[in-house]
């Protein structure tokens, strides 16, 4: 898998507004420190979500081989699928055979989805060996279809005309609770407090409370996690 563009600059790939991060912090002024904590922020939840360092889920267009797996599906690894422009029934696209745009359809784009619309779906792509019989490799399978499409959440509805995007649609797409957990996540890293008191002493006894802030922003990212 490969990112064939992102198109976009700094402020617009972060997950939330930098005055709505000063509101939250009570700030009347804005700075450097606060942008890169809502960098850092953005990041850190993009991480979270994919479980990956390499995951994304703003806006890109991918460049992605997948397997068949003899069901009615192809599952793309990124999503929500906004649009699959191109597929090919293999890597080496001079050999392969180019689907068109009316030969497949999006079932599930936040699943993600994709299947041909006869329906015919796609057979296994496992690796075969021969001894006295045939039988299939173990986890080995061959990825040979090619997939060019855009996938990624938009926070902001954007008339960006960027000629790298394959998307037309330009309406918010980001949920609100995944930007309430990047602003709650940029607090905490500019050193503020979104969520009230975090530490407490009363004569001997201390209790600190530093770990509710990211059990929120944890509960708050819970339903969007995938697992990979």
């Amino acid at each position: 898998m490969s990112i064939a563009n992102t198109c976009t600059t700094s402020t617009e790939s972060q997950l939330a507004a930098i005055s709505d991060l000063m509101v939250l912090l009570g700030s009347t002024a804005s700075s450097s420190g606060l942008d890169l904590a809502l960098t850092g922020a953005s990041d850190w939840v993009e991480r979270h979500i994919t479980n990956s360092l390499n995951g994304h889920i703003r806006r890109h267009v991918i460049r992605e081989t997948v397997a068949g797996s003899g069901s009615q599906h192809l599952m793309l690894s990124r999503t929500p699928i906004r649009k699959v422009a191109r597929m090919f029934d293999a890597t080496d696209t001079c050999e392969a055979t180019e689907y068109c745009s009316t030969d497949f359809r999006i079932d599930d784009e936040d699943a993600g989805f994709i299947a041909l619309t006869n329906d015919a779906g796609f057979d296994w792509d496992a690796v075969w060996q021969y001894n006295i019989s045939r039988y299939p490799r173990p986890s080995a399978v061959q990825k040979r279809w090619l997939v060019l499409y855009e996938a990624g959440w938009v926070r902001n509805e954007t008339s960006s005309t960027c000629s790298a995007w394959l998307a037309t649609s330009t309406g918010r797409t980001l949920p609100f609770d995944v930007e309430r957990a990047v602003l709650l996540k940029a607090a905490e890293f500019a050193g503020g407090s979104a969520t009230g008191i975090k530490s407490m002493t009363v004569g001997p006894l201390s209790v600190n409370f530093g770990s509710e802030q990211q059990d929120e922003v944890a509960k708050l990212l819970t339903p969007y996690r995938r697992i990979v």
